[in-house]
């Protein structure tokens, strides 16, 4: 609108401007303006209001219409057409303006591709740091696949953004990565392990951030891999973290860890049933695990079939 009273008052200024140099001349030479000689002049003022709202609209509406599309698309709408049919310099500019967003639409499509791509290469890369810890250990393969597709499962649950769902997968099927440097001996012993063996099993957590720490796509999955043992009670390690202290990732990572570490066969134990291990994750609500990171993983298994409509199927 304020482009519109604008042009109206520089259309109207430019077509009356030779009435009232007109009406000047008549008054300095005739001392005065007679009806007649009013009546035109009225006329013609009329007519110049007439012709320079005309103008205005006509050159206010495609101009705006070029505005919003510009808005647009600085909004992220690539592709958006502006209907601009003017056969003069605004058509010209929209015609460019179409052209340009049409170009940016095409560009943005690639972009997505190519960030599509990166990321599954991001994903094989990862998974294939996973399989060097599942070769090491035949009993965990698969573990960090099933724990890393758990997490996301809760975040969901949870209500987590896209980035902290995409942290939750890389940090879940990284979250054992610092075993790799563990020994085959200690990782599949059955016996139990000494005071040494357990502090160099205890390391792993903080070796594994060590080790993608400066991979830079990994960054946000780093507080899962170095936090995921510890505990809401400040028991835990590496850093003896509590409660809203560790970061909700590594929460997460925790109970996912610990369902799925309880369900599968280990060289220490036997696989435990659903409804032996949901007591166990009951019991440790509160102390080890956030409880309502706990009760998102309730609603996940039960979405799964793990759990009846009463409890544990």
């Amino acid at each position: 609108m304020r482009l519109q009273r604008s042009l109206l008052l520089l259309a109207l200024l430019a077509s009356a401007g030779p009435t009232a140099v007109a009406t000047a001349l008549l008054v300095r030479e005739r001392g005065g303006v007679h009806p007649g000689d009013a009546l035109a002049i009225g006329g013609s003022l009329a007519l110049a209001l007439l012709l320079a709202g005309a103008v205005a609209r006509s050159a206010a509406r495609p101009i705006g219409e070029l505005v919003r599309g510009v808005l647009d698309v600085a909004r992220g709408r690539f592709g958006l057409q502006v209907q601009v049919s003017a056969r003069n310099e605004l058509g010209d500019l929209a015609y460019s303006f179409n052209h340009m967003s049409r170009e940016l639409a095409s560009y943005d499509q690639e972009n997505k591709r190519l960030i599509a791509a990166l990321e599954r290469g991001y994903l094989d890369t990862i998974r294939s740091l996973a399989a060097a810890v599942d070769a090491k250990d035949p009993y965990t393969r698969g573990h960090a696949e099933r724990v890393a597709a758990l997490s996301v499962e809760i975040g969901r649950e949870l209500g987590l953004p896209r980035e902290q769902l995409q942290a939750l997968e890389y940090g879940g099927i990284l979250h054992d990565i610092g075993k790799i440097g563990i020994p085959d001996a200690i990782l599949s012993k059955r016996e139990p392990l000494t005071d040494e063996e357990m502090a160099l099993v205890r390391g792993h957590s903080a070796t594994g951030a060590e080790i993608v720490s400066e991979v830079e796509f990994l960054g946000d999955a780093v507080p899962a891999i170095r936090h995921h043992h510890e505990r809401w009670d400040g028991g835990g390690y590496p850093s003896g973290l509590e409660a809203e202290e560790i970061p909700l990732v590594a929460r997460i990572v925790n109970i996912a860890d610990t369902w799925d570490a309880c369900t599968s066969q280990r060289p220490y134990q036997e696989a435990l049933p659903a409804e032996l291990v949901l007591a166990i994750l009951e019991a440790l609500k509160g102390a080890q695990t956030d409880p309502r990171v706990h009760d998102a993983l309730v609603a996940v298994l039960r979405r799964r079939g793990h759990m009846g409509a009463q409890g544990v199927s």
